[in-house]
């Protein structure tokens, strides 16, 4: 007797066969979906899910598209929807998404990238646009258009012409037209002409009386040009080219005369370096600057298309009720309206179009006139809000709350994936928001310093504390190494905060004092690259005093409980004449901090200052790439100092400033 299964009926095969295509199709519109909905918020997160879950999208969308129309391709039942779904796919992967890159060594092998993807010809419209983006951002082309805001920097920005840091007279920052500047044979450079440059200046932003650019509300547009510019000359650091402005007194000015001017001069100072730092990101892992430069206003033609014919689809669709995958396909259709409508949002709330529109208002003149319809249209895009351009949190780690816990979990997938998962630091990501107080608090700082940043030193002494300043000068590391400083400082500072009660934690001196020291402890921790000393000696001495403070911890397993035990812990005791431990020596300084000085609001104010003084003088760095690959994962705020810095013309850490007491 035949036991053997009959065939199933064409019909079935069919159907179990389309509905496989159906479920990848859904599965890859999931998929681009997180990719786009994911790929803007990235910037502003640094959660490591969340960028895995990116990752991990971006590998396989891909793949996933190409399986699925290979799926189609080879089915021998054929469905009219296929047709529909695979041209949805394709605009979905092609269309929609602005990503180039998700981490920054991706950008410098776009060659390879460009050979393997050349074969997938029905793809390669989508390849070529994401490939020329990181082309424009590799070493060999960015250094090429850098070469020219060095040139045009070193030759424009004249010291003897009379500047104004108030009203931008003076300075002929580039906001756009560099792609003009081309030296041609026999003629005279083009760095060298006074007129017929087709280039936007700050200076003529400024300049400009049309109504849009007026009051409050144009002085911040104008902003929005300001940090265009200022990413120009940021970009020069990451292609390695000197600032030739950097030692020139407008340039001090600019900042501390200019940016930091006005009542609440930390406000605009923040909100110009965020959204220079957005548009640098952008042009390194998005392709909004190939869209800006190459068609900013031809690139809101196909998502209004698209739109248009995603409307007209979907009619359709709803009227063909009896068709069996008209769901899936109104899925796909609404998924890519929606999509379409994200990104044509984006792009005109971004500053990209807004730069475009400002530039097209000041050298258009027409535009200028009272009661110019155009004038209107551009006044109510330019009021487009566009997302915060970072997470405005900072980490917060401390080491004694932290000591001694790891993640189980990060490190059973670090070795079950042979490394591909990175091993889980000592403690855990803890974060807060960036409040006005501290942003307050390290320009007040910088303005007193005037550009002459100390390692804290200075603090203490304009707190008039340098009567006993040994014990303070002692718990200063003279050699160099800024991670001594941070540890000691950070473990007294920890201490003395939990002698407070509830109520006196929460004055604004001990809630900066306590966020800088607990937020230096975090870059430490997590991104040692971005502190000035080498990641090898910042890891050591970690490690160190974390077994150190293990073994005079032994046994302490509450926050208080370990305070209480190091409290009465003495930098002499059983050390045989070796320097005490960090930990030991920090809390030595915590009970000269008590003991000393008896007012407690003098106390945290010293403490403020101190950490404020700290975190200007761990700012200034020549790894510019180090910044550059933070900005990928959320941002820091360490580089926003940076690149404040960076324009003030501090581009580097001063050397020890214990001499200056």
């Amino acid at each position: 007797m035949d036991f053997a299964p009959s065939p199933l009926p064409i019909e079935c095969a069919g159907r179990d066969h389309t509905q496989t295509v159906e479920a990848f199709v859904v599965l890859g519109v999931v998929a681009m979906f997180l990719l786009h909905v994911l790929g803007s918020l990235r910037r502003r997160s640094s959660h490591g899910l969340l960028h895995s879950i990116m990752l991990g999208v971006y590998t396989l969308s891909y793949p996933l598209v190409s399986y699925t129309i290979g799926w189609m391709q080879s089915s021998d039942w054929y469905d009219e929807d296929f047709a529909v779904w695979a041209v949805f796919l394709l605009l979905l992967l092609g269309s929609t998404d602005s990503l180039t890159a998700c981490r920054l060594n991706e950008i410098d092998s776009w060659k390879s990238i460009y050979v393997k993807h050349l074969f997938k010809g029905f793809l390669l419209a989508y390849w070529y646009l994401r490939i020329v983006s990181m082309r424009m951002v590799s070493k060999s082309y960015l250094c090429k258009n850098m070469k020219v805001i060095a040139e045009y920097m070193e030759h424009k920005d004249n010291p003897l012409v009379p500047f104004n840091p108030v009203t931008m007279e003076g300075y002929r920052y580039l906001v756009a037209g560099e792609r003009y500047c081309v030296n041609r044979p026999r003629r005279t450079p083009w760095y060298k002409q006074e007129e017929g440059l087709k280039v936007t200046t700050v200076q003529e932003i400024w300049q400009c009386k049309g109504n849009l650019l007026l009051h409050e509300r144009g002085n911040m547009l104008k902003d929005v040009c300001l940090s265009m510019a200022l990413s120009k000359m940021l970009n020069r650091r990451f292609a390695g080219f000197k600032l030739s402005e950097a030692e020139l007194e407008k340039t001090h000015d600019f900042v501390f005369k200019g940016l930091l001017a006005g009542d609440k001069p930390y406000q605009r100072a923040f909100r110009v370096i965020e959204e220079e730092l957005a548009f640098v990101h952008d042009l390194y892992y998005t392709r909004y600057s190939y869209l800006y430069q190459k068609g900013r206003y031809l690139t809101l033609c196909l998502p209004v298309i698209m739109l248009a014919l995603c409307s007209w689809l979907t009619c359709l669709l709803v009227k063909e009720q009896d068709r069996s995958l008209v769901d899936s396909t109104i899925f796909i259709t609404v998924v890519v309206a929606f999509l379409e409508a994200y990104q044509l949002y984006l792009y005109l709330a971004s500053g990209w179009f807004k730069v475009a529109l400002i530039r097209s208002y000041v050298t258009t003149p027409f535009l200028q006139r009272n009661g110019c319809f155009l004038e209107m249209i551009i006044g109510l895009l330019l009021r487009l809000k566009a997302f915060r351009p970072w997470k405005y949190r900072l980490g917060q780690y401390c080491i004694l709350q932290d000591l001694g816990r790891t993640s189980w979990l990060s490190n059973c997938l670090h070795y079950s994936t042979l490394g591909l998962v990175d091993k889980a630091k000592k403690g855990r990501k803890n974060s807060v928001k960036l409040s006005e107080n501290v942003k307050k608090a390290i320009v007040d700082s910088l303005l007193r310093s005037n550009g002459h940043l100390a390692n804290g030193v200075t603090s203490l002494r304009n707190n008039g504390v340098h009567a006993d300043l040994s014990w303070a000068r002692d718990a200063i590391a003279t050699d160099g190494t800024v991670t001594r400083t941070i540890l000691v400082w950070h473990i007294a500072t920890t201490l003395c905060e939990h002698q407070l009660d509830a109520q006196a934690k929460e004055e604004d001196a001990v809630r900066t004092a306590s966020t800088l020291s607990q937020y230096c402890l975090h870059l430490l921790v997590f991104a040692p690259n971005l502190l000035p000393d080498h990641i090898s000696i910042s890891e050591s001495i970690l490690d160190q005093s974390t077994n150190e403070a293990g073994e005079l911890l032994r046994g302490a397993k509450t926050l208080d409980s370990k305070c209480e035990k190091l409290m009465k812990t003495s930098t002499r005791d059983g050390n045989g004449g070796e320097a005490p431990p960090l930990v030991a020596k920090g809390a030595e300084l915590a009970r000269h901090l008590i003991e000393d000085i008896q007012d407690t609001k003098l106390r945290w104010k010293i403490l403020s200052d101190f950490w404020a003084e700290m975190m200007l003088s761990v700012s200034p760095s020549d790894d510019a790439r180090a910044h550059l690959e933070a900005l990928a994962r959320g941002g820091e705020f360490i580089t926003h100092l940076w690149a404040l810095l960076t324009h003030a013309g501090v581009l580097k850490q001063v050397p020890d400033g214990s001499n200056n007491v």
